[in-house]
């Protein structure tokens, strides 16, 4: 049985609870939306900045929105349109209208003005504990829009993600593309490349971002913390892609590791609406050994997951 309450998290405000009795979720209502919250109880699967550590303010704020706004990360997952500019930073932290669904709600912030976009983020669960995260822009402008949507989950310190690779004998022709960011160090040791994986590790130590894009054939990543493991999962689209055709992303410095899946670009007319699905499920009592291609099949093995 699914079950719905609010309740005041840490200093995020009031949220939603969405929860099977092992697993739970908590989306933002005074602020966002933000799934803020994902995992077992006790165990968050998410980065929550509640020191508000990563933000975004200055000028284009100032003149835009008013003195002194600023973008705040808060954490968790949320939605943005790419490709990215200013216009992707519009800040969030007012009140979210929730409308209840059987198993979780739909999520309505205010409309950007600036960009004459609503976004809405439909979150329900499955007896499972599986979150369905349905992620919405609809151009409420006058004139056309070309966008992706972006939905970005902000994961905890100290784990290690997992990204599977094309492995198909694609002959004569390319068989992935591999995406880099001008402010990255190819040699960065939290990156590695094996043959069916890319592994890339959060690492507090480590200041210096980074940042990988690919097309990502197998539509999931995973991420594996202490005897924990976060799969998230996506249809794989084909079409015009942002930066080099990139469907998936990946984002990390010291505070944060992102995991970002990216919809094909659309145009969208005045009322016209674009949508991507992401599915999560965790997982516990599992091990990751290493970071080899052996060592990622048996974690997934001992998980049980279908991917």
């Amino acid at each position: 049985m699914i079950t719905k309450r609010y309740k005041l998290y840490k200093n995020f405000g009031k949220c939603l609870e969405i929860s099977n009795g092992t697993v739970k979720a908590l989306v933002t209502v005074d602020i966002g939306p933000r799934v803020i919250y994902y995992g077992f109880k006790g165990a968050n699967m998410f980065y929550e900045d509640i020191d508000r550590l990563v933000d975004k303010g200055g000028d284009f704020f100032d003149k835009n929105f008013k003195e002194g706004e600023k973008w705040y990360l808060y954490g968790g997952h949320r939605i943005w349109k790419a490709e990215e500019d200013l216009l992707s930073y519009v800040p969030d932290n007012y009140p979210v209208r929730v409308d209840r669904l059987e198993n979780g709600a739909l999520f309505t912030p205010a409309l950007q003005k600036l960009t004459s976009l609503q976004q809405t983020m439909k979150v329900t669960m499955d007896e499972d504990g599986t979150l369905t995260v349905e992620e919405s822009l609809r151009n409420e402008g006058s004139e056309p829009v070309e966008l992706s949507v972006w939905g970005l989950s902000v994961l905890r310190q100290g784990g290690t993600e997992i990204i599977p690779l094309n492995t198909a004998d694609t002959g004569l022709l390319p068989q992935q593309n591999m995406v880099f960011w001008p402010y990255n160090d190819k040699k960065d040791n939290r990156f590695s490349v094996n043959e069916k994986y890319a592994v890339l590790k959060q690492r507090r130590t480590v200041e210096r971002a980074f940042k990988l894009g690919i097309f990502n054939h197998a539509g999931w990543a995973a991420y594996h913390y202490g005897k924990y493991l976060l799969i998230k999962k996506f249809s794989v689209r084909h079409g015009r892609l942002p930066d080099y055709q990139c469907n998936f992303e990946t984002y990390t410095n010291d505070k944060i590791i992102e995991m970002e899946v990216l919809s094909p670009v659309q145009i969208l007319n005045p009322g016209e609406s674009a949508v991507q699905e992401e599915k999560f499920t965790v997982y516990e009592g599992v091990k990751l050994s290493g970071t080899s291609d052996e060592d990622i099949d048996g974690l997934l093995k001992e998980a049980k997951s279908d991917v």
